[in-house]
């Protein structure tokens, strides 16, 4: 019959008087199961002999060398330290120890590792750092990490992050009455609740950051967002940018005093209640915080594209695993923290208040401080910090005039938005022209001159200071000072924006957070194009500003350079590309490029883009 894993069940062998007073304690039976490795019961307190236990300790792994203590606990069970230790050190920097020939008289031990550890991120490099002499992958200061534990069936037993974080707890709710198995239940899942999981962790020893089991997973995490120096020992904001600089990169400014008190300060504050006060919690929940924001891209890389990016290159394949997990685990603290759900396409625009304290950068005046309330907005993708004014200025709208035109060739009708900037009358249309096309345009077929200028350099007469091109009479293709002042006067490249691009193509997803969220506040209507090969959101549009056409002259050095790349070139695309800039070539103002970053005049003439007309 299967015996409850939670319970002591069995029953207890009653000796013979003479037999117990003999021996001076009551031998008590129990089940036999066993829970990831340790024990499933309380089965009373017995001795250990002649025990052999190895483990590694943990932040990253703690160099070679580093001291590991193991302290005998008192027979009779509530874990205090008899004062008889062993001692060994790790034998490699994966953290790697061993203890031969234990004899204890309690199965319930305390240890402790301390040294320097290898970092989870990648390495850093300090400007008075002599390469030769200091390892940039090693830590900056040493480490103490705790962990209690029960040997009775145990060969392995962990030091890490999360076995530090419960010790104390573990401790406390055993004095309370707890069992042994019950207190490492109990503080294990409050500690990694803490951070946002649910996840069980049956034992904390158990977990090493190089396995893959969920559990393992939440520990390196938990390892690698505690594995950044502005949390322990933050810069105090003085000395200006100078300052800022001196601290990041003068290892003399480290304050290592400051690493251990960081650490024991969780240990401290999860003792009494399993909670961590929000002054702690506010720094880790900035910090993941920044995660979702650096790496957002991360929401869209699935199984498919991990192993894509594992054949081709396995050293990219670990970086980027490594990513998604922090970008996952930064989302769930900060969201279990702030008390918010997952900001998916359906939460775009919407935005929810908080009062949690949060230490990230207020979006009112750009400076790092504790906001103890504020907004968040739902871009589709993460939850942006942003001031009350900012989301209620989205759906104000810029000062215009809607109406509409019909083009007298083909009848044709154009919405149309009009404005006044700079002392003059603007009136565009507010649709892409379509005469006699899809809607796209070569420059010399929007410009109506002959195809020959799409590579021979343009003749002043040909194009004034008004060009009506391709547009209906009255009417001009935009110029590069008309995009200007249009650009100028909405302020904000969202602002021309049609706000139904945001679910008329699934495959502009990846690119939506370029964006953020707007509103048709000017009713420009405005249809982003996606390249997917630079992941990037652009448009294109025909202009041109009169007596701007010249040929490019050959720079020397850059012809010298682009030889040499052709020389290695081995795509016909790039050989094409890179001829192109040892061909003289007209340049002058062709179109207009209109993205996320801004709109920007460029000088080769297009065989593809849109037209937009502006009322003479």
């Amino acid at each position: 019959m299967k015996r409850d894993a939670y319970k002591v069940v069995g029953e207890c062998l009653v000796f013979t008087l003479a037999f117990a007073i003999l021996l001076g304690f009551v031998v008590a039976c129990s089940g036999d199961n066993d829970v990831a490795g340790g024990s499933s019961v309380d089965s009373g307190v017995i001795a250990i002999t002649n025990k052999q236990i190895a483990g590694v300790a943990q932040k990253g792994p703690f160099v070679k060398g580093s001291s590991v203590v193991l302290r005998e606990t008192s027979a009779n069970g509530n874990l205090e330290p008899t004062g008889r230790e062993y001692t060994t050190v790790t034998i490699n920097d994966k953290g790697d120890f061993k203890f031969d020939s234990l004899d204890l008289e309690s199965q319930y031990v305390r240890l402790s590792a301390e040294g320097y550890y290898i970092h989870d991120a990648e390495a850093f490099f300090y400007f008075d750092d002599d390469v030769m002499e200091v390892d940039p992958k090693r830590s900056e200061c040493p480490m103490r990490l705790d962990a209690v534990s029960d040997l009775r069936k145990r060969e392995t037993v962990n030091i890490n992050i999360l076995t530090h974080f419960e010790y104390k707890r573990v401790l406390n709710l055993i004095k309370s009455g707890k069992s042994f198995v019950q207190a490492k239940k109990q503080a294990a899942a409050e500690v990694v609740r803490t951070f946002g999981v649910k996840v069980e962790v049956s034992s904390a020893e158990d977990l090493n950051i190089y396995n893959t089991t969920e559990a393992d997973r939440i520990l390196f995490n938990m390892s690698l967002l505690l594995d950044s120096r502005s949390e322990w020992d933050p810069w105090d904001g003085e000395g200006g940018e100078m300052g800022h600089w001196e601290h990041l990169r003068l290892r003399e400014n480290v304050d290592c005093s400051k690493l251990q008190k960081y650490l024991d300060g969780f240990t401290d504050d999860f003792a009494d209640d399993g909670i961590l006060d929000d002054t702690l919690m506010q720094s880790l929940a900035g910090t993941a915080y920044i995660l979702t924001l650096e790496n957002s891209n991360m929401e869209d890389v699935d199984d498919d594209d991990l192993l894509d990016k594992k054949k081709v290159d396995p050293e990219s394949y670990e970086r980027l695993l490594v990513a998604v997990d922090e970008y996952e685990f930064g989302i769930l603290l900060f969201l279990d923290y702030m008390g918010l759900e997952r900001c998916t396409e359906n939460l775009w625009g919407e935005y929810r208040q908080f009062n949690r304290p949060i230490i990230a950068e207020d979006p009112a005046d750009r400076q790092v401080k504790v906001l103890k309330s504020g907004y968040l907005l739902c871009n589709g993708f993460y939850w942006e910090l942003k001031t009350k004014g900012y989301i209620d200025s989205l759906k104000i709208p810029v000062d215009h005039k809607t109406g509409t035109m019909t083009d007298p060739r083909d009848g044709h009708k154009y919405k149309t938005v009009s404005f006044e900037y700079e002392g003059k009358k603007y009136e565009w249309m507010a649709e892409e022209l379509k005469y006699e096309s899809d809607g796209l345009y070569t420059w010399t077929e929007a410009m109506q001159i002959d195809n020959k200028y799409m590579t021979d350099v343009v003749d002043d007469s040909l194009i004034g200071e008004t060009h009506q091109g391709v547009c209906p009479e009255g009417w001009h293709v935009s110029s590069t000072e008309d995009w200007r002042a249009l650009v100028d006067y909405v302020g904000d490249f969202k602002n021309l924006l049609n706000e139904n691009w945001r679910t008329s193509d699934k495959d502009a997803a990846f690119g939506k957070d370029l964006i953020g969220v707007y509103y048709n506040r000017f009713d420009f209507n405005l249809m982003p194009v996606v390249d997917t090969v630079y992941l990037d959101l652009e448009v294109y549009y025909h202009s041109y500003r009169q007596g701007s056409y010249h040929m490019r002259e050959i720079d020397e050095d850059e012809a010298a350079l682009c030889r040499l790349m052709l020389d290695v070139a081995k795509d016909e695309e790039d050989r094409e590309e890179i001829e192109s800039c040892l061909t003289p070539t007209p340049i002058g103002d062709y179109y207009v490029e209109v993205s996320p970053r801004g709109y920007y005049v460029e000088e080769k003439p297009l065989k593809e883009a849109y037209v937009r007309c502006v009322k003479n």
